[in-house]
């Protein structure tokens, strides 16, 4: 079975695309194809300006109606250099006598047609069999589809007429195979009445999917693939070298963000702002944004990093085509917001505009309000991607600095007259230990206060009062660690996850700290969505005994070497 574009066709394909010319690629297909349910957006993001993608696949068609209604009249006309074509979907049996084709006959006269005339207008085809339909069996093995006598079809045709084949229906059914039934869901998006819709794309798949016919074109079109980028996930896009974020892929990163930014000036979390997005994508997050619920938040990294990341996207491209001052801009409007949702006292809430419950809590969980400080910290010491900011906007970042200082040193906590460390959460009106998730008790944080003194640890010359918070802190951590214990992921079959997290005694493992120590006693404490306390992780329900980190090693590296280091520096 043929999987790549046929060897066969590598001078064909690079003497098409001329020395020196754009390259204009046409996708001719259906809703499989097209940007708003197929694997368009995922293929244009795919390449640099180079290359033109024009997208006139349409919902419903087949490869007899797609003719018949007048679209195959706008292909040639774009003067492309190639054209790539998938139907299939709507050929199959009980689509109808307007639409449906038969594989041996009228479906490969119409895709041998599409092919001479591509050819005849000098530009050059290339065949695309369908995605699959991503269906399973009870026993979640994947369900071949009424598209393989098409697929097979199509293959023939690119061997007796020597036409470039990209076999995506192997391709998409090998991913489906490898993803399983949940992973190939994701790929996809839900119907009008919220079940999965197996046959579209959602911008997961938009862009996966996308990404892989984009690859399997290049691998024979020497100038298209010098345009050919690889696809940066939102997870990665802070961790790619410095020159990378003047390239084609970090500004249309950059674009996104633009386009994900709540009208209030923040972001929401827990979505990746890099996959390729279609119209109707698009035209769902502009309605959001605006929305009064629309969330924005300092949560799981969002706000401080995508204004981060706009900065550097705005520094790497402010002295090339490519600026955009939107970037800019944007980054202003970050941190207006962050300044603004700043609580007189010097703490910064979860979620503003606030919510009622316990995301208007101070948050020193995940790391939130030490992000929010690094990055004005960073402001304020000119690191040269915040070179465009003025003097003024440095003094106000650098006073919100001040008050985040004073409210993490009123809020550690003292127990029988020693500072110890912090909880994941403060009241944001009594500065008390607060109770977050129903698993998440007013307590001591083993994990998220090892973050605030990194933080204090890197204010030039400390304070009397943040010296010693910091040895305070250091010295609950020291004794406070936890030996000759590890936790282990036992096998259990029959069990949701297969495994079933255990501490079990070892005299030789590492030290831990406990997620949550109890006020007063020091004691590690477990608890349920019951939010009863516990002193044993085995004591609370499998689900949350497998589905939350309850202890951490974080503290090792703070001890062992920031510590030290930091005491190295302050010696005279």
């Amino acid at each position: 079975m043929l999987r790549h574009i046929f060897a066969f066709s590598t001078l064909a394909l690079a003497l098409a695309a001329g020395a020196g010319q754009p390259i204009k690629v046409v996708l001719v297909g259906d809703s499989t194809v097209n940007d708003e349910g197929g694997w368009g957006p995922g293929f244009r993001a795919s390449f640099g300006p180079e290359v033109q993608v024009v997208n006139l696949a349409r919902n419903g068609r087949s490869s007899k109606s797609f003719r018949d209604e007048g679209a195959w009249a706008k292909v040639l006309p774009e003067k492309p250099d190639f054209v790539l074509i998938q139907f299939g979907h709507n050929d199959v049996p009980g689509k109808g006598a307007e639409r449906e084709t038969d594989p041996a006959t009228t479906y490969r006269a119409n895709m041998e047609r599409f092919v001479e005339e591509v050819r005849a207008a000098g530009a050059t085809p290339v065949l695309v069999t369908s995605i699959v339909r991503r269906n399973f069996d009870a026993e979640g093995k994947f369900k071949p589809d009424s598209l393989v006598p098409y697929a097979e079809a199509v293959r023939r045709l690119a061997v007796e007429r020597q036409v470039a084949l990209i076999d995506l229906y192997t391709l998409t059914r090998e991913q489906a195979e490898r993803l399983g039934p949940a992973g190939s869901e994701a790929l996809g998006r839900t119907d009008a009445e919220g079940k999965p819709d197996r046959t579209h794309l959602g911008p997961k798949g938009q862009t996966e999917i996308g990404a892989m016919a984009a690859q399997e074109l290049a691998r024979v079109a020497p100038r298209v693939s010098a345009s050919l980028h690889e696809l940066v996930s939102w997870r990665n896009a802070m961790r790619q070298p410095a020159a990378w974020y003047g390239s084609a892929e970090a500004v249309r990163i950059a674009e996104n963000l633009l386009l994900y930014q709540r009208d209030v000036g923040g972001w929401d979390k827990n979505i990746d702002m890099a996959l390729a997005l279609g119209p109707t994508d698009r035209a769902e997050i502009e309605k959001q944004k605006r929305e009064r619920e629309a969330h924005s938040t300092i949560d799981n990294d969002a706000t401080y990093t995508q204004m981060r990341y706009l900065a550097r996207v705005y520094t790497a491209t402010k002295d090339t085509a490519t600026k955009d001052p939107r970037f800019e801009a944007a980054f202003r409007r970050g941190l207006d917001y962050l300044l603004k949702a700043q609580y007189p006292n010097g703490g910064w809430p979860q979620f503003y505009p606030l919510r009622d419950g316990y995301w208007s809590h101070i948050t020193y969980n995940d790391d939130a309000m030490v992000g929010v400080l690094e990055l004005l910290r960073d402001m304020v010491q000119r690191k040269p991607e915040y070179a465009f900011l003025a003097d003024g906007e440095r003094t106000r970042a650098r006073q919100a600095i001040d008050k985040g200082v004073e409210c993490i040193l009123k809020t550690q906590v003292v127990q029988d007259g020693k500072l110890t460390v912090w909880c994941a959460q403060h009241d944001e009106r009594t500065l008390a230990p607060a109770k977050a998730r129903a698993y998440e008790l007013p307590s001591l944080s083993g994990s998220e206060s090892v973050g605030v003194v990194q933080f204090l640890m890197g204010i030039d010359r400390p304070s009397p009062e943040v010296v010693r918070a910091i040895v305070g802190a250091v010295a609950w951590f020291r004794a406070n660690q936890i030996q000759g214990i590890r936790v282990k992921p036992v096998p259990a079959p029959g069990t949701p996850k297969g495994f079933d997290n255990t501490v079990i005694a070892d005299p030789v493992a590492p030290p831990l700290w406990a997620r949550f120590y109890e006020l007063g006693t020091n004691r590690p404490i477990f608890c349920g969505r019951d939010s009863v306390v516990k002193y044993s992780m085995a004591e609370i329900e499998y689900e949350r005994r497998n589905g939350y980190r309850w202890y951490v090693d974080r503290p090792a590296k703070l001890l062992d070497a920031d510590y030290p280091e930091w005491l190295r520096k302050r010696r005279p």
